[in-house]
């Protein structure tokens, strides 16, 4: 019998086992047992049955399945050509990893095609920043913009205050602290005209710039290097803005899609120096906003030093928009007794190069986590025997077409397009799956040389005086954000960074640019593949564990404790008082938060009693109120002014 026929069944037989168990213990007690009333009792200890906790002899085998050579060979095929999204090699990926999912035996594996708007380099008319003398004659051109402009997200003024004014000017900021399209918004509601950005060597090659201290022969980015990225505020396609980007689907116009009115282009630090270093300004450089161009005063404009007093930058794009279908690949090994629940993983596939870290070292361990969940005697009943397990490579333009089956039947799901950029784990996610990521981490050997990640990931936070590993909620701009911010699904972000206590950088320096290679991953970031490997050891057990456990395993009581935390944060940095001038009940939400806190630890105290001693329909009654307590806190509408966050 196949899942898919034991799922059917199991379903037929939940929705009456309510009338039948009390009858069937008094009868079988009397009577003899034929082999029709054997298989209506074997379905009862299906439902009942906790495979997590029964069976745990198939973790260590599931550990020891993972193998590094499958993730480097993952690895190097992912990344041999670049894949941007709709371009002919990414339609070549999904289409390998669909087959992928078949050869590993899951149940189905589908491409599913939508139709979003992209954004793409002109190269037969590329886009140019030039410095022009007073003759007009062009003395610099860059490889690929004249106030340096490093955003503060609680400040974005600074400059007005400052008395600098970027109407009618060309922005120059470096990137970090806030996201790019937050960068170009400010600069855009100031009346400046476009925007360069460019990575300063103080956040990606902090070893120096010379050929010996960057990429190849060591991770931190070359002065070539140049970050690219979507600027789009919003979430999904933006012709499509809270529907599926379907072929016929209805498109809203451009100038309505929320889509950046000024130009922006991405440079190196060498091409920026060319252009920081003529600046002169009549304010002195605010502290903390020099970088690590040497030579360079960053002085904040809008003027030229006396020597370049009638230079003239000029900020030149070609891009073109054009509608372009891509795909996402869906593979579902089906769950044996609630094949209606879903636990997923899943991240993007194209990449903005290669992609050696974001995303292909997520693929590639995604496409093993398949191997490890699809084949093999303690793989069918290690995945999917509960609940089915989905694998997807989820694209802007179809984050919208389930949001109603995914709120009824999504249990959480786990996000990994960067899984290895370091050797730190970092799991930030919904307080509702913090104990979950500590007790797998404590069961997965160490990357390095620990007994554990967990073991690691603790020794690293005690040398920056945490007591134990420090739980983060989720921030925005990844794939998990539908799932979190609209439908309110768990989520977790599994990935590896670079060690802070070390180098305090927010993000890997060859991040989308063309040194993010397989080159890079296999000498610099993860030689041997282990980083890969322990990714992949978690993923894989905490599909199992959501996927084989009879109760959900959230973390309740994680929840109602990180909302008392936000509220005093808010409390202490003086925000509370700010609301309370425009809100005057908002006092009275600690008081709510108290009486969700009393609220939840009667539940769980309520749960721990029951669990030993529970029928099927209960069990099932009381998985629904858990799968729903997150999505207690989606409001329908959304925030104001971002509907898309709910």
């Amino acid at each position: 019998m196949s899942l898919t026929q034991r799922g059917v069944v199991v379903a037929a037989v939940a929705a009456a086992v309510g009338l039948l168990v009390g009858g069937l213990i008094g009868h079988f007690g009397t009577t003899t047992i034929s082999p029709e009333q054997k298989e209506k009792l074997s379905m009862v200890d299906r439902l009942l049955a906790d495979k997590w906790e029964e069976e745990q002899d198939i973790n260590q085998r599931i550990i020891n399945m993972v193998n590094t050579d499958n993730l480097r060979n993952n690895h190097m095929e992912l990344t041999r050509r670049p894949h941007l999204a709709a371009t002919p090699r990414d339609e070549e990926l999904a289409r390998m990893i669909r087959d992928r999912f078949e050869a590993s035996g899951f149940d189905t594996a589908e491409l599913e095609p939508y139709e979003i708007l992209l954004s793409r380099p002109n190269h037969t008319n590329p886009n140019l920043i030039t410095l022009a003398d007073g003759s007009g004659d062009i003395v610099f051109t860059s490889a690929y913009k004249e106030i340096p402009l490093h955003e503060d997200d609680e400040d974005p003024d600074f400059l007005e205050k400052l008395g600098v004014n970027v109407t009618g000017r060309i922005v120059m900021a470096r990137y970090g602290k806030i996201f790019r399209g937050n960068k170009i918004q400010h600069a855009q509601d100031r009346n400046a005209v476009g925007v360069i950005l460019f990575s300063d060597p103080l956040d990606v090659a902090l070893e120096g710039v010379s050929e010996e201290a960057v990429y190849p022969n060591k991770g931190w980015l070359p002065g070539t290097g140049m970050q690219r990225g979507t600027t789009f505020m919003g979430d999904g396609d933006p012709l499509t803005p809270g529907w599926p980007a379907t072929e016929h689907a209805y498109r809203v116009d451009k100038e309505d899609a929320g889509l950046a009115k000024i130009p922006c282009q991405p440079i190196g630090y060498n091409d920026a120096k060319v252009i920081l270093e003529k600046l002169r300004s009549d304010q002195p450089t605010p502290e903390g906003w020099v970088g690590g161009l040497e030579g360079v005063e960053y002085n904040l404009g809008p003027f030229f030093k006396a020597d370049y007093s009638e230079y003239r930058l000029r900020l030149q794009t070609h891009n073109y928009e054009m509608r372009a279908r891509s795909y996402n690949v869906i593979g579902t090994i089906k769950g044996e007794v609630e094949p209606d629940r879903y636990v997923f993983i899943g991240n993007h596939r194209d990449a903005w190069g290669y992609g050696g870290s974001d995303p292909s070292s997520g693929t590639a361990q995604m496409l093993e986590t398949a191997r490890v969940g699809g084949q093999g005697e303690p793989l069918s009943s290690a995945v999917g025997a509960r609940r089915n397990t989905a694998s997807s490579g989820p694209q802007n333009g179809s984050k919208w077409e389930h949001v109603e089956k995914l709120q009824e039947r999504a249990v959480m799901y786990l996000n990994t397009d960067t899984c290895a950029s370091g050797p730190i784990l970092h799991a930030p996610g919904s307080p509702l799956l913090w104990d979950p990521i500590v007790k797998i981490a404590k069961m997965v050997p160490g990357v390095r040389n620990g007994e554990t990640v967990y073991a690691e990931w603790e020794e690293y936070e005690r040398l920056r005086n945490h007591s134990t590993p420090e739980m983060k909620t989720l921030g925005s701009g990844s794939d998990y954000a539908h799932f979190s911010f609209y439908c309110g699904i768990p989520c977790l972000d599994v990935w590896f960074r670079r060690d802070k206590n070390k180098y305090d950088i927010s993000i890997y320096p060859a991040y989308h640019t063309g040194y993010d290679t397989f080159y890079n991953i296999d000498h610099n970031i993860d030689p041997g593949f282990r980083i890969h490997q322990g990714c992949s050891r978690i993923a894989s057990l905490t599909l199992r564990y959501f996927a084989d456990s009879a109760i959900i395993p959230y973390s309740l009581e994680k929840l109602p404790l990180a909302i008392k935390n936000a509220f005093e944060k808010v409390k202490e940095n003086g925000n509370g008082e700010k609301l309370m001038a425009i809100y005057d009940k908002f006092s009275l939400l600690g008081e709510a938060i108290d009486n969700f806190t009393m609220a939840t630890s009667g539940f769980v105290a309520k749960v721990n009693q029951m669990k030993n001693d529970i029928d099927p329909v209960t069990l099932r009654a009381l998985n629904d109120q858990i799968m729903k307590v997150e999505q207690v806190f989606v409001m329908p509408a959304g925030l104001p002014g971002r509907p898309s966050v709910r």
